[in-house]
């Protein structure tokens, strides 16, 4: 992806205004890693190094970015109460870019649309009326120089992120189904994978999912997967109905971080489910399995794909006749592993 600077005429946040808090719990997992983003360009590196003369061996450059290498997987300056020593001995603006922005530090650019994320992966954000204001952010962001934190450019125009803009917006406004195209009803093929009935999660986890829908959504358009628009709102229906597994395994509600990561892990029978009724083709060929996977169910659909180009059926009929058989396990495990044949097929 290219770091280059790039004129910005507006912005696009994936949380309304206010919407997210975070409290520093010091647990460290923000300041874990191997290395440390700097805003070179803009000086910050001269001052680290004035007051720290012995970070100076430790610089690289990785691409466009200059960071500071830590030999152990945690930052240099995290003390042993997770708090930052930056921060306390030199106070909040000494902190290098990355951090003082953190955990709002996802900035991409886009046919001249700003878009900024949050991380919720590793920072426990939670929703609320009175938090980060937009405006603070974008000052923060003003005063970093560096594009290697602040300017990375994702390919394509600006239509997709008009799109997902209008959308959030109806998401935000209480219509996060019909704004993504789907009604709250049951997904097809979910009985099927799951082993169970699809229901919609509790009010609490339900509002944690819609506060994370459009960050998500940003994720995987412009992610490794880049996965079709069009297949988002069932992967949505799909993700909440593992939500209300989720819970009564957990026997609560299902906060952020935990909707984030079961997003993530469940996408390829997400994406599965959402695409049941879609015609899905593989072309003749050699079938590359992941390691350590079960090459009987796997290989089994994959040769469905390949003997559906004649008869055109539906994605969701050909994973079932292939692990119609199969316990409930084996065809969870199995349309995980299937996921890059799944998605080529289709």
């Amino acid at each position: 992806m290219a770091r280059t600077p790039i004129p910005t005429t507006n912005s696009y946040f994936t949380w309304p205004d206010r919407g997210l808090r975070y409290e520093c719990r010091g647990c460290g997992a923000c300041c874990k890693g191997h290395g440390i983003g700097i805003d070179a360009a803009g000086g910050q590196l001269v001052q680290l190094v004035a007051k720290r003369p012995d970070l100076a061996a430790f610089v690289r450059r990785r691409g466009d970015a200059i960071t500071a290498f830590n030999p152990r997987d945690r930052c240099w300056f995290l003390a042993d109460d997770g708090l930052c020593r930056i921060e306390l001995e030199d106070g909040r603006a000494a902190k290098p870019a990355s951090c003082r922005l953190f955990p709002f530090n996802r900035v991409f650019h886009v046919g001249g649309v700003m878009v900024i994320d949050f991380n919720s992966v590793i920072c426990p954000v939670q929703r609320a009326t009175d938090g980060i204001a937009h405006a603070d952010v974008l000052a923060e962001i003003s005063t970093i120089t560096d594009p290697a934190i602040v300017g990375t450019t994702l390919p394509g125009d600006a239509t997709v992120i008009e799109r997902e803009r209008v959308i959030a917006a109806q998401i935000f406004a209480g219509d996060a189904a019909a704004a993504q195209g789907v009604e709250l009803a049951t997904p097809a093929g979910f009985e099927f994978v799951a082993s169970t009935g699809w229901r919609m999660p509790s009010a609490d986890t339900l509002a944690n999912a819609i506060a994370l829908t459009p960050s998500l959504r940003f994720n995987e358009l412009y992610g490794p997967r880049k996965l079709a628009a069009s297949a988002l709102g069932g992967m949505w229906l799909a993700w909440l109905g593992f939500a209300a597994m989720g819970e009564v395994l957990a026997q609560r509600a299902l906060g952020m971080q935990e909707l984030t990561t079961l997003w993530s892990e469940q996408a390829p029978l997400m994406h599965a489910i959402a695409r049941w009724r879609d015609i899905a083709v593989r072309k003749p060929g050699p079938i590359e399995l992941p390691g350590g996977a079960d090459a009987q169910p796997v290989t089994a659909l994959a040769q469905k794909l390949v003997d559906n180009r004649k008869s055109r059926r539906p994605l969701g009929e050909l994973i079932e006749a292939a692990l119609a058989k199969a316990d409930a396990v084996t065809r969870v495990t199995a349309l995980k592993q299937a996921d890059a044949i799944v998605r080529a097929a289709l």
